[in-house]
């Protein structure tokens, strides 16, 4: 991947990452056949540290996203299944999980893994967390940028989140980070226009 620094303008643009997001794997631990991957943000990550480019920008520290950021834009049942971890989701109320999650919620994959269609891996384990992370670093990073601390920012998050839909994961990803954050500027911040733009 080449990464042209004429993007990235690092002398007051914020950087945010975070390791956690490497664990989102599938459990087959075959990482050559699910094309979103821990190597896809690590190679941004080396090349941003042999460019030099990584010393020159701000780091942010990412965090999770709360449930409630998440459902600003998410229904409380998908929030809930994929924002809580199995040791946490048993102390949840039923009534707002719709009933007991079953197993039919995921498939099993031709690798033995599990996910919730053929491209996206759940990791019952590591991905709600990595989930959370992802989305509340783009927060992070957008409103530090929103409020004039920074000139302009570069998340580097995994799971994406563009493809998912208010009560749907698919594509790669669970939760719709931009969709979230574009929210939430709006209520928080009172920001008008948002431009999104996915290529």
């Amino acid at each position: 991947m080449h990464i042209n620094s004429s993007y990235l303008l690092c002398l007051s643009a914020g950087l945010v990452y975070d390791s956690l997001m490497l664990k989102h794997q599938c459990v087959c631990g075959n990482a050559h056949i699910h094309p979103e991957h821990a190597g896809r943000v690590q190679s941004i990550w080396s090349r941003l540290q042999e460019t030099g480019l990584l010393n020159r920008c701000e780091r942010i520290r990412g965090r999770k996203a709360s449930l409630d950021e998440i459902q600003s834009v998410h229904s409380e049942f998908h929030t809930l299944l994929y924002g809580t971890s199995p040791l946490n989701r048993h102390k949840l109320d039923h009534k707002k999980l719709l009933g007991p999650i079953s197993q039919n919620m995921y498939a099993v994959l031709p690798c033995g893994g599990i996910g919730v269609d053929s491209d996206t891996v759940w990791n019952e384990v590591h991905s709600s967390a990595a989930v959370r992370m992802a989305v509340g670093s783009v927060i992070e990073l957008a409103f530090k940028v929103a409020a004039g601390e920074l000139k302009n920012g570069f998340a580097i998050v995994r799971p994406p989140g563009h493809h998912a839909e208010e009560s749907t994961a698919m594509g790669f990803c669970f939760f719709n980070s931009v969709a979230i954050t574009a929210k939430l500027l709006q209520q928080k911040l009172g920001v008008g226009n948002i431009l999104i733009v996915d290529w």
